[in-house]
């Protein structure tokens, strides 16, 4: 879907783009980054509206770079911030967007119906858009980033400054693209768990460089020393052996759920010894997975 080549943009002192490099595919990708590491600036390269200084960009296996207004008939794009056009109402809004990407008139207003229903605003289509409420506003950016039914849909921070309500419908939207044989989405957020939600891959930036690229399952990979127990019943001597050994034990909201993190080059097999001396009664044990953010800030040199 997305394929970068050492790409690199400056503007003057700044270095937004250092030399990014990946490919990605997915129904829905997550871009990751604190602020400043060069998430928009990528997604206007995405779309052919930044001409990098060096380096190649193909999306959906077009140039961007030659070949800019090819590629944005094939995206859609919700950018950061209001985004409105005072006068019009969000049918009006929608319907124009799609005849500024050639639709008919006619034909742009019944694709504009379609789009308002999908992000919920069918009761609220004829009213000014400058009467919307925040999350009214990003839904009708989104539906107007959909109305010319692009294969790949980029989304700016699409729930920011909304309340849990409005963020969780926005969120759903987002679930439903991806499995309903929508545009594929590429969702640039700071919220790890919009991404956590909603994805099934990720692109980490920092200072304008790849930090990850790839799946979230190859991301969040098991910690090689930390465990998750299970137990049939409680077994507080099992927990004191495991200290006893130089673990260290977490219990979790039932004890008969811990944590076990051994020491640095200690073997699995140190977790078994303890079992079998206290007697315990044993139904689960794997490496646990590390979280997403614990993944987030390993990649970007942060972790703890």
């Amino acid at each position: 879907m997305i394929d970068l080549a050492g790409v690199r943009k400056r503007f003057g002192a700044t270095l937004a783009l250092d030399g990014v490099t990946c490919r990605l595919d997915g129904r829905a990708i997550g871009l990751l980054g604190p602020n400043g590491a060069g998430k928009t600036t990528l997604m206007k390269v995405l779309l052919g509206l930044i001409r990098p200084d060096e380096g190649q960009v193909r999306v959906l296996g077009l140039d961007a770079t030659r070949e800019p207004r090819a590629v944005r008939m094939r995206l859609g794009y919700a950018a950061e911030g209001p985004g409105r056009m005072p006068g019009l109402s969000g049918l009006e809004s929608v319907a124009y967007a799609a005849e500024l990407c050639g639709l008919r008139r006619r034909q742009a207003l019944l694709r504009a119906h379609d789009m308002l229903d999908l992000v919920g605003l069918d009761e609220s289509r004829y009213r000014d858009v400058e009467t919307y409420s925040t999350g009214m506003h990003q839904r009708v950016k989104v539906a107007m980033a959909l109305v010319h039914d692009p294969d790949l849909v980029l989304l700016d921070e699409p729930t920011s400054g909304l309340d849990p309500q409005s963020r969780d419908a926005l969120l759903d939207l987002v679930v439903h693209l991806r499995d309903g044989g929508g545009p594929a989405v590429l969702l640039s957020t700071h919220l790890l768990k919009d991404v956590e939600r909603t994805c099934d891959a990720c692109l980490i930036m920092q200072a304008g460089q790849v930090r990850f690229a790839g799946r979230l399952a190859d991301l969040q990979l098991p910690q090689a020393a930390t465990y998750d127990l299970r137990l049939a019943r409680p077994c507080p001597p099992l927990a004191a052996a495991l200290e006893a050994s130089g673990a260290a034990v977490t219990l979790g909201r039932r004890p008969e759920v811990m944590e076990v993190r051994l020491p640095e080059g200690a073997p699995v097999e140190a977790i078994w010894r303890a079992i079998a001396a206290t007697d315990a009664a044993v139904f689960h044990l794997e490496p646990r997975a590390a979280s997403l953010e614990e993944a987030f800030l390993h990649a970007i040199g942060e972790a703890p």
